[in-house]
């Protein structure tokens, strides 16, 4: 039987929900460079894209938040970036940390990272798209794949469907 997670607090529930696939305000980051490399690959870019991009982000610990009971992750006066509880394996796994922004009324929209001057060492590294399918097969050899980044069965099946199913292989010599 799997374990019940008992979130208390909005921060703790839009963690879950977002590692769950679910659309929220949180920006998912790791701590993982590898891991931060294998979600910039793990999908080819839509046929239109030449390339994927590897964002980093250097942040001051004085825009760091340490969520409290009474903090309403629904109105900030400023854009954080915070460690979630470790409720989900998925949030585990994955070195996860999130960024989340302050919603601007008059502009009904959220503040972007690269508009505020506390998170200007925010950095791209570009991946071109020839190299998705190497780079995919070296982070296996170093642990890192769907099964390591999603460790539940949805998971293990979309490994096993990626490495049996849907990839090419030459034939070997026998």
């Amino acid at each position: 039987m799997l374990g019940t997670i008992r979130a208390e607090s909005d921060w703790e529930l839009l963690s879950i929900a977002q590692h769950q696939g679910m659309p929220t305000r949180l920006l998912d980051w790791t701590a993982n460079a590898l891991a931060g490399l294998w979600f910039a690959v793990s999908a080819d870019p839509p046929a239109d894209e030449k390339h994927g991009v590897v964002w980093v982000l250097d942040v001051d610990p004085a825009s760091e938040k340490t969520p409290k009971p009474g903090d309403d992750i629904f109105d900030l006066k400023r854009t954080y970036v915070f460690q979630p509880f470790h409720l989900d394996r998925r949030i585990v796994a994955q070195s996860s940390w999130f960024s989340v922004h302050r919603y601007t009324e008059g502009k009904n929209t959220f503040l972007p990272l690269n508009k505020i001057a506390r998170f200007e060492a925010l950095t791209s590294f570009v991946v071109l798209r020839n190299r998705f399918d190497p780079l995919r097969q070296e982070l296996r050899l170093l642990g890192i794949s769907q099964a390591s980044m999603f460790p539940d069965l949805s998971g293990l099946g979309a490994d096993i469907r990626a490495e049996f199913i849907d990839c090419w292989r030459p034939s070997q010599p026998i």
